[in-house]
């Protein structure tokens, strides 16, 4: 009987396993719960790098769930096949707070996006937020001012909210920090992580939520002798060994915010590298603003930022426009439709996702329109990537199905016609029901591909699937059930048709 007993047991516990047809055993999750001693996960980045290692990115957010405001780190980790081996490294670190505190007021990174370039480089690009910064608390203005034909970073010893013309000093060349008015030199220096000294010495603080710990000041510090402007920053570091090391911050949005904006912020999850007609190879990520208007997120606007000379300089589109109805366009992901043209996919306020196209490399786009075969989302990212499958040029999509809530986790497959640009979405597949939220994909280099994605409140799971040739998803679920979207009660149906009505309204006002 305990032979038996014991069989049973064994049969249950393989079954428990093969959830997706391919075994748990397989591959392993990158982030499970307490990794790093994070208790929360959210913000999925993921990407198959050139040499076929899978780097998956996120936000470390310890005892909590909450955006900017707060203490948030950013981690990548790296398996060598996608599957199973990850390592790890926390690349954008503040340590203001000690790692358990949920804390409001502490400096932060925020939402990243991979890509790497042919010559090996892997850009990590994400928000950055001084002390107590978030997009609701930014300040309008770019924390630059040009000095001698340079951007300089300013700094306070005074009040950091105030308007950036007060501040009286900026970091030059070599971390020297100056005096603004007559440009001497002043006691206090920076190094590449912004961590000030002063006479060569590092200026120390307390650590808040622990005892009897201290860490050096940086100026992203509020409680610094000097401080940086309270704004949005955009950051990117770049590693040029496979991940083994990662090169100081680079901030970028010196070169990329206008100084009417308080918030610019990352698309999260991945970027695009694509070829010009001339053959420079161009770097893209997408971002999003509010344009100070109203200081509201349901006011924002779509662009991309990009680099021709392998991340070292950064330029930036025009806001795309975008069609009555949607409301706005935010975090977004692109794709190559085909040759020379590329698709920007963007999150709104309708119940499709849009998307909108460029001709050249990403400077200028079309309207976003909304594409009725992508119903569903629900004001939530949407991950993209290119594909081929059987010889055709193809794009995968994962988002939500539901357009009341984050939930219903679809996963979509399209093969394009190259002669009118066109998706022709052939097969749709739930994969998830209940929350679903943020996602990204990537292909693996056997074939397969990855999925990263929020499958409960700052919870991340991975899953690994196959495609075949004519798009039908494959170990996903016992029986690959086609997404059928939910019948919506009457209720439902008028609160969707009056978001719609009230969204055109705005937008005639030009308040969108």
């Amino acid at each position: 009987m305990k032979k038996v007993l014991s069989l049973v047991l064994c049969a249950l516990m393989l079954m428990s396993v093969t959830v997706f047809g391919v075994s748990a055993a397989d591959y392993d999750q990158p982030f499970e719960e307490y990794t790093l001693g994070s208790e929360r996960f959210r913000i999925p980045a993921l990407y198959t790098l050139n040499n076929g290692s899978v780097i998956a990115g996120a936000d470390v957010r310890y005892s909590h769930g909450s955006d900017s405001p707060n203490n948030i780190d950013i981690t990548v980790a790296i398996s060598k096949d996608g599957y199973t081996g990850w390592e790890y490294n926390v690349i954008n670190y503040f340590d203001d707070y000690s790692d358990d505190q949920t804390a409001t007021d502490s400096a932060s990174y925020i939402d990243s996006a991979i890509a790497q370039s042919s010559k090996g480089r892997i850009f990590v690009v994400a928000d950055l937020y001084p002390t107590g910064g978030g997009w609701m608390t930014a300040g309008k203005g770019t924390g630059y001012a040009e000095i001698d034909g340079v951007n300089r970073m300013l700094l306070t010893d005074g009040d950091y909210t105030a308007a950036p013309k007060n501040f009286k000093y900026y970091i030059g060349d070599n971390g020297v920090v100056y005096n603004r008015n007559d440009k001497t030199a002043t006691e206090y220096t920076v190094d590449e992580e912004f961590r000030l000294y002063k006479n060569g010495k590092a200026l120390m603080m307390d650590q808040k939520g622990s005892e009897g710990v201290q860490v050096q000041q940086n100026v992203f510090y509020k409680e610094a002798e000097l401080s940086c402007y309270l704004t949005a920053y955009l950051s990117m570091r770049y590693s040029d060994d496979n991940g083994k090391t990662w090169s100081a911050p680079q901030i970028i949005s010196s070169q990329v915010k206008e100084s009417k904006e308080t918030f610019v912020g990352i698309g999260p999850g991945r970027g695009l590298v694509t070829k010009l007609a001339d053959g420079t190879e161009r770097i893209l990520f997408c971002v999003y603003d509010n344009a100070g208007t109203f200081h509201d997120p349901v006011f924002e606007n779509a662009s991309v930022i990009y680099s021709d000379d392998n991340g070292v300089t950064w330029n930036r589109c025009g806001e795309v426009f975008h069609k009555l109805g949607l409301g706005k366009t935010s975090e977004a992901q692109l794709v190559q439709l085909t040759d020379g043209v590329i698709r920007m996919y963007a999150r709104n306020n309708s119940n499709y996702i849009a998307y909108a196209d460029s001709l050249d490399g990403g400077e200028t786009w079309t309207d976003f329109v909304a594409d009725k075969a992508l119903e569903g989302t629900e004001n939530c990212m949407v991950s993209f990537i290119n594909t081929e499958i059987a010889g055709k040029r193809a794009i995968i999509c994962s988002s939500g199905g539901n357009v009341q809530k984050r939930a219903d986790g679809i996963i979509r497959v399209g093969f394009v016609d190259e002669a009118t640009r066109t998706v022709n979405w052939a097969t749709s597949y739930r994969f998830k029901e209940g929350f679903f939220g943020y996602s990204c994909l990537t292909q693996l280099s056997d074939g397969n591909y990855g999925i990263l994605y929020e499958d409960e409140a700052a919870h991340i799971q991975y899953m690994i699937f196959s495609v075949d040739a004519e798009g039908n998803i494959n170990e996903i679920n016992g029986n690959n059930d086609k997404y059928e979207p939910a019948e919506l009660s009457f209720l439902d149906k008028i609160a969707v048709f009056f978001k719609g009505i009230l969204a055109k309204i705005l937008a005639l006002f030009d308040l969108l």
